[in-house]
Order: structure tokens, then sequence, then C-alpha cells
């Protein structure tokens, strides 16, 4: 049963809206799938290495160079192919392929994956100096296997650049990036076993919307038929308008720009008290806009109480949170509401999950299997293999088997806490407060870590993903969409999706070290690689050269959170009047990241609450157009400025899209 029992009706799908078509995964579809991910993923890295445009392309769970790159293709190059040829266009479930191979795809670049994965592995030799003692206290505990060596200048031409006439040392990089992308690829592989596992129980027994796909989904269909009313058209100018007026300072500077659209001011009430950003982010809104009434009002609801919260106990002497999101320790509070909701999402599964297991080993029951993209003894199989893999390469890193046992079960339930969440709310911008490294390190205790674990443990924060669920989410997403695909082909979307994060993964290491030793990686100017990289082991370190027991004020906090959110959703599942979401309580100061976009979300709950108020569902529908046009008009208008920048402002680009 869901987590709410009055669902939003305007967050339903028609039965019929989405009706699949036989051959939907075309040998085409397989391959322009590959192709947009990997080069909307080459792109992104292109524009934030080099160009120094637009930054957080990935940052959103729906990536958004995956996104300026799919509609490109759906509503102006599929369209034209049409006209000079119906057969050769592809049909809008063919596109669908497309989309989640991009969905997959576009979470490896950038703050995806690689610039945290390559920092983290480039960090400990290329940062080393006698001052920080990292050799002292690290390089003991590094297997050979697990990062490159500074020998001949490896790490240090990456971040300065080669000398002219040398040639890119691949050969020492091989190895440990072998060794780790297997890692990454087991927790691709458990991700989509978890999926697999939980696809009926989220879409038929608790109905989850997964919103962030309805819009996207809908231009599809539209595009086939091109159903693009007045609305839509308005939509688009209002949201293009804006990005190209304000692109006109470009050129001359002073000229006068809307406000809050590029930037925004935070208004904030009085020194103790967090702000609140006033950016009109129209990304966040056009999703926003298909997202459950109930849950975009708990958000900026609970962040209000965020406010009042933080700044009263600021003002009595605790660090509760700093001008913009919590502080280290009070993030214990929604990591602990994001652990129990990833454990709730279980327990009201549990029936489901028995129907797994006796389906999987016995072969009884009524589950049907041919609806899911591998059957059920497949998803268990690989999903024990996967964590069992995990576990092991943790442990070979130099991690206690049992902390690296820990490690991998927060690291899942934080997968499972911000699917879960994705799937549900139709926020764009969503993270895990805290990461599974802290996580660890605080509730078992530093003093209770060896010096290889929790060098090991500085290593796992290239798997951080700016706390956004690494893969998790895109495939949740992907067995949704196989749901548009009749039965025989939802293997082969499975097939797609795994040749999409091969080719992606590759391309996108390969030009990031291209360009890090072209142009030196320094000069990315980019926070996971250049900055973030160095955090899991400056941390490390602090906590080897001043070891200290479970931090009981965190784990305190941590309790609250779980049995606020766990009192929160009783009351939300016993009582259809309840007004407030849980999940409200875990975004609301879970980071910056999602402070960022409250302003947003109380500006698309006040729209629909009054469209909805003034029309009902009705009016709701008829201005779903609009936003949709909104949508349109700003990933053209961001790609616009992107392309300006590329030609007349090289390195110097302009940053319009974002949190």
């Amino acid at each position: 049963m869901a987590l709410e029992k009055t669902r939003d009706i305007t967050t339903r799908t028609p039965p019929d809206s989405h009706a699949p078509a036989p051959g939907s995964v075309t040998l085409r579809s397989i391959l322009l799938g590959v192709a947009v991910s990997t080069a909307s993923s080459l792109w992104v890295n292109h524009i934030e290495y080099v160009v120094h445009a637009s930054r957080q392309l990935t940052g959103s769970q729906f990536p958004f160079g995956v996104l300026m790159v799919y509609l490109t293709v759906v509503l102006l190059l599929n369209p034209l192919c049409r006209l000079f040829s119906a057969r050769g266009a592809l049909s809008s479930q063919e596109m669908l392929v497309v989309l989640a191979c991009g969905l997959v795809g576009g979470t490896i670049p950038s703050v995806g994956l690689t610039g945290y994965l390559l920092g983290a592995i480039a960090a400990p030799y290329y940062f080393a100096t006698p001052e920080n003692q990292w050799a002292d206290y690290f390089h003991p505990h590094i297997p050979e296997w697990l990062a490159p060596r500074n020998t001949d200048g490896v790490l240090t031409y990456l971040f300065e650049g080669l000398p002219p006439g040398a040639a890119i040392p691949w050969s020492a990089w091989a190895v440990p990036l072998t060794c780790w992308m297997a890692l990454v690829t087991a927790l691709l592989m458990a991700s989509v076993c978890m999926a697999v596992i939980l696809r009926k129980q989220w879409v038929e027994s608790e109905r989850l919307t997964y919103p962030i796909l309805r819009p996207v989904m809908d231009l599809t269909a539209r595009s086939e038929r091109f159903a693009f009313p007045r609305l839509f058209w308005i939509g688009f100018s209002v949201a293009f308008g804006i990005l190209s007026w304000n692109m006109i300072s470009y050129f001359v500077p002073g000229f006068p720009e809307i406000p809050n659209i590029r930037w925004g001011p935070w208004i904030r009430f009085e020194r103790y008290f967090p702000g609140i950003w006033t950016r009109v982010n129209m990304f966040i809104i056009s999703f926003a806009y298909f997202a459950n009434i109930d849950v975009l009002f708990s958000f900026w609801f609970f962040d209000l109480l965020f406010i009042l919260r933080s700044g009263i106990l600021n003002r009595l002497g605790f660090n509760a949170s700093s001008w913009a999101h919590a502080s280290p320790e009070f993030a214990w509070l929604p990591l602990g509401a994001f652990v129990a909701l990833a454990f709730w999402s279980l327990w009201i599964a549990r029936h489901h999950l028995k129907a797994v297991f006796r389906k999987a080993w016995r072969n009884e029951g009524t589950l049907d299997e041919s609806e899911e993209m591998m059957g059920y003894r497949t998803a268990l199989l690989g999903l024990a293999l996967s964590v069992a893999f995990v576990v092991f390469y943790l442990w070979r890193t130099g991690m206690g088997f049992g902390v690296a046992c820990l490690f991998t079960l927060a690291t899942l339930a934080l997968y499972i806490g911000v699917a879960r969440v994705v799937a549900d709310v139709g926020l764009v911008f969503v993270c895990a407060p805290v990461g599974a490294q802290g996580l660890v390190t605080y509730a078992v205790g530093s003093q209770n870590l060896s010096a290889s674990s929790l060098t090991a443990l500085a290593f796992s924060n290239g798997l951080y993903s700016y706390g956004k669920g690494l893969f998790m989410p895109a495939v949740s997403h992907v067995a949704r969409i196989a749901d548009a695909c009749p039965r025989p082909d939802r293997r082969r979307m499975l097939a797609a999706v795994f040749l999409a994060y091969a080719a992606t993964a590759a391309a996108t290491i390969a030009y990031t070290l291209y360009l890090g030793y072209t142009n030196g990686a320094y000069n990315f100017n980019d926070y996971p690689f250049n900055e973030y990289s160095q955090y899991g082991f400056s941390s490390a370190l602090a906590q080897m050269k001043n070891p200290a027991p479970p931090d009981t004020a965190r784990l305190f906090l941590f309790g609250i959170g779980a049995a606020t959110m766990s009192l929160l959703t009783f009351l939300k599942y016993r009582f259809a009047w309840w007004p407030l979401h849980p999940v409200g309580f875990a975004l609301s100061d879970a980071a910056t990241y999602m402070r960022y976009g409250a302003f947003s979300v109380f500006l698309a709950w006040a729209i629909k609450f009054l469209i909805l108020r003034i029309g009902g569902a009705t009016l709701y529908r008829t201005y779903q157009p609009f936003f949709l046009g909104i949508l349109t008009g700003y990933t053209f208008g961001v790609t616009v400025s992107i392309l300006v920048d590329t030609v007349w402002f090289p390195g110097a680009g302009h940053s319009i899209h974002g949190y």
C-alpha cells in the first residue's frame, strides 16, 4: 500500500497514454541511445571543463546535458526526418529507448561519477606534501592496483598539463581504472537488480507516479503527432524569451537583465536564521508542476520550519546551521529520515519481496516476471553476487570486513532512499544529506577504525555522486520506461542500457584524461575534481590524528530524524486528512543542494494550488502544455547560451543553469 492513501488526482498517468507498440527496442533505437548518451556526456565535459559555461549539467536527477540532446533529437531532428521519410523516423516508443540509455549514461560525467572518481584516485599522491603528511599516513595503506603513482610525473602532468611533445601515459591508468570500473559496474548491477525487484511494488502497489518522467514522455508522445497547442508556444516563448533577453548582457555589459533568473539574492530575516534563495528556477518549476501538490507544500513548509528551528537553536548557542544549510551535525537529522524511508519502503514491500523469493526459488505464486527486464531469480542472484563483490573489493582495498559490510549496507540504503524519493516527489534536485563514508565513520567511531579502513573510506568519496544515489534513481526510472515496451522487448532494453553505460563510461573517462593532460586539470576549475577529491583524505587524516568514539550527538539526531520520519509516515499512512507528506521532512534541510530550490518549489505549489482551486483537475490538465513549453523553452535557451559561450566566450562562459 502506498505511503499516502489519497494521491493527487492530477499526477495519475492515463492508462493509454503510453501504449506499447510492437518492436519498440530496435537496433537503430539502441544505437541512437548509445550515441545520445555518449555525445551528451562528452559535451557536458567540454562545457564544464573547457567552455566553463553552465555547471551542474549532471547535478539533477534528470541530467540536463541529456535533456538538451534528447529534446533536440525528439523535437527537431526526428520530425525533420519524418518529413522526408516516415519509415526513417523513430516512433515515440523507440525514442523512449533512447531516453532510458540517456538517463543512465547521464549519471557518468562530472559530478555524476567521473569528476569524483578520477579526482579521488589521483588525490592521495598528487596532493601529498611534507606539510600535510599524506605520504606518511596514507601511502603505506594504498594497494598498487588502487591508484596510479606519480611516477615520471603521471599525476603532475594530469593537473598541470603535459610538456610539449610528451605522450599521454594511458598505461598508468589502465589497472586502477579497470579495478574501479569493476566496482562501479557491480554497483550498477546491484541497482538494476533492486529496481527490477521493487518495480511492481512501486508502480502497481504503491502507485508511485515518477513525476520527472511525465513531462519528457509527454513531449515524446506529442512530437509524433506534433500536438503542441497555443499554450505550449506561449510557455516556450516566455522561457526562451527571458533567457534570450538576458543574453544581450553578454555582449553589452550593464544591459538590464530580468532579475532572479541567473542568480537570486538571499533573503535573511535575522543573522541567526538561514536565508531563502530567491532565484526563480524555471527548470525546477516546470517539473514540479507535475508533482503531487502535497509534496510541494510539505517541502517548502518543512523548509520554513528548518529556518525557524535553526535560528532558535543558533541563538541558544547550538551550531544548528550556517546561513544556507544545516550544520554537519544537524545534517544527521534528515539522514535518519532518509534511512528510515529506505527501510520503511522495504517493510511495506515485505509481502511483495516474499512473493519474489517464492517465485524465484520455487516458481510459486501469481507474480508475472515476464513484465520485468530480467527474471526474479536472475535479479536476486545478481544482487547477491554484486553485493558480495562490492564487500570483497572494499575488503581488498584495506577496509575491515565488518566495516565493508556496514559501508555497503549504508550505500545501498541511501541509494534506495534517494530513488524512492525521486520516484514519488517529482523534484529534480534530490540528494542524501550525508554520504556513506561519514555515516560509517561517525557511527562506528574513528578510534575503532584502522588506518587502512580510514584510507579506503577516503577513496570511497569517488562514488559519492553528489549524494544523488549514483545509478539507482536512473535505473528505477528505466524500469518504469520499460513498461511502455512490449514484454519481449524489455530485456533488450536492459541490454541497451548496459551498452550505453559501457560506451559512455569509456568515452567520458578517456576524454576527461585527455583534457587533463592537454589543458591541465587545474584549469577545469571543477569542484569535485580539484577540491572535493581532497576532502575525503583531509577528513580521514583528521580522524587518524584525533581518534574519537562514536559521535553520540549525531547518533542522537539520527534517531530523532528516524523517529520523526516514522511518525510522519504513520500519520500520512493512517489518516487520509493528514496534510504533511513525510518526504518533505527528509528533504527540507538535507543540503544546500535542496535548499536552493525551496523558493521555486513554493512558486510551483502556489501556481498549482490556484489552478486546482479555480478549475480543478480539468484546468490543471489544460495548462500542462504551458509548463511543457516552459521546460522546452528553458532547455533550448540554455543550449543557445552554451553555443554562444562556445563561439564567443570560450573559457569564460556564463552559468545560467543550476540548482
